[in-house]
């Protein structure tokens, strides 16, 4: 009984110094990085409207800038990001797709760019404006 115990502690160990080795290397690997803009003012928009817009992210650092992944505060938001390392002292476009369809007055949906920079390995993004709802037709019979 005691063996299997051991072997289990020996694994746990062995795999926690492989988790702090990985999390070393990611340490080293990080980068910095400079966006322009940091929020994407798009004024007032009528309900419904699609904006098309992006954001433009430049290696500021000595080591290759990776995106892991890219997610919004609402599901309204869809985007398109380089999938390969950006090398150092290069610039990329984040390409940002936000449908105002059943949305209405002032939006600040938060995007979250998960990455390889320092210091938090993340950045967050902002859309921000306000949306014009749409007139509901009058019922011509009186009612709602």
């Amino acid at each position: 009984m005691k063996l299997p115990l051991r072997l289990c502690f020996l694994m746990l160990l062995f795999a926690d110094s492989n988790a702090l080795l990985a999390q070393n290397t990611v340490i080293q690997d990080r980068t910095t990085v400079n966006w322009e803009p940091d929020t994407l003012f798009f004024g007032e928009i009528n309900e419904g409207h699609i904006l098309l817009d992006s954001f433009r992210v430049t290696n500021t650092g000595d080591q290759p800038y990776t995106i892991r992944n890219v997610k919004a505060s609402c599901d309204c938001t869809v985007f398109r990001f380089p999938k390969e390392p950006l090398p150092p002292g290069q610039t990329a476009t984040i390409r940002v797709e936000f449908d105002s369809a059943g949305k209405a007055g002032d939006a600040l949906p938060g995007i979250v760019v998960y990455d390889n920079s320092r210091p938090n390995m993340r950045n967050i993004l902002y859309l921000s404006g306000y949306i014009i709802p749409r007139k509901k037709p009058k019922n011509p019979l009186g009612g709602n």
